[in-house]
């Protein structure tokens, strides 16, 4: 799609199709004649952005797994850079969590099981089995979007680091990567993890962890469960992920577990709810241009 194409498919970006907004730019909805529906992120006009849009397109661009939201192609015209993704119409996980006075969104717990260990499949998937190694470095409830049936698509990579040297060329990996960056997603995902159980705000949470003796045992924890759960019938659950929680948040990297471990542990509970494990549908971008899509078609596709 060209610039004009996306343009005329967002009512000249018209404010009424913005969905969301970011650091690197607007995202629009778009409707298109078929039925589909695409969300749009046109980036700002700024120098500072070119390497976090390269980032993100390479990045998105050549990894595909179940949990990873769909990259279905860019546009770069004079100084307008986009780049359309799949749309998910269930919005961010943030704005489930933390909703708005008079909103009636509710995740009960199955959906907040189910959208954690989607969440540290994916991670587990970007750290240790795809060849194209993959720190987020910046997780967070805002990044995890939600499709239809509340699977997690993790998305926002244009501050991670890979061991590809084509998207990542001012930080090694020797020497680091079990501590220093691979450690710092495991946090932040403890720091979700938690915050799916208690609905704390991510900065609450932070500062407990920083400043008070949340961390002192993992039975500390006990009293921030979301009133909500309690009574419910999923105490064991509940439990084990406040644990995994615990564990993940330890303030010395070395003493947190890997996403490849969470994952093995939380499994189980994900089988137990639904979670989808067909990867099968998995597509190439259909939107790419010819003369720069060597950089986006060398997908790798999860086999996990």
């Amino acid at each position: 799609m060209t610039f004009a194409e996306l343009s005329k498919a967002t009512d000249n970006f018209s404010k009424d199709n913005i969905i969301g907004s970011g650091k690197m730019g607007k995202v629009y909805k778009v409707a298109l004649p078929n039925g589909q529906f695409l969300a749009v992120k046109r980036i700002y006009d700024s120098q500072q952005l070119e390497k976090q849009f390269m980032c993100e397109l390479t990045i998105l661009g050549r990894l595909r797994h179940y949990n990873l939201l769909p990259l279905l192609g860019f546009c770069i015209e004079w100084k307008e850079k986009i780049l359309v993704y799949k749309y998910m119409s269930k919005g961010n996980l943030y704005d489930w969590l933390h909703p708005l006075d008079g909103d009636s969104m509710i995740l009960e717990w199955p959906l907040r099981a189910r959208i954690a260990v989607g969440l540290a499949r994916g991670l587990s998937w970007l750290h240790h089995e795809c060849k194209i190694r993959t720190v987020h470095l910046s997780i967070s409830s805002k990044c995890i979007l939600l499709d239809q049936n509340f699977e997690p698509k993790i998305s926002n990579f244009e501050r991670a680091t890979s061991n590809n040297s084509k998207i990542d060329d001012s930080r090694s990996f020797s020497g680091i990567w079990d501590l220093e960056y691979v450690k710092k997603d495991v946090y932040n995902f403890g720091i979700v993890l938690l915050e799916l159980i208690t609905r704390w705000e991510p900065s609450q949470i932070s500062y407990a962890c920083s400043s008070s003796n949340l961390l002192a045992s993992s039975s500390s924890l006990h009293d921030t469960i979301d009133k909500s759960l309690i009574g419910t019938g999923h105490d064991g659950e509940i439990f084990l992920l406040l644990k995994i929680a615990y564990n993940c948040l330890q303030p010395f990297p070395d003493r947190r577990p890997t996403m490849l471990e969470v994952y093995k542990k939380t499994r189980s509970l994900g089988v137990r709810y639904g979670l989808a494990y067909d990867f099968s549908t998995v597509r190439k971008a259909k939107i790419a241009p010819a003369n720069i899509s060597d950089e986006i078609i060398e997908i790798e596709r999860a086999e996990i």
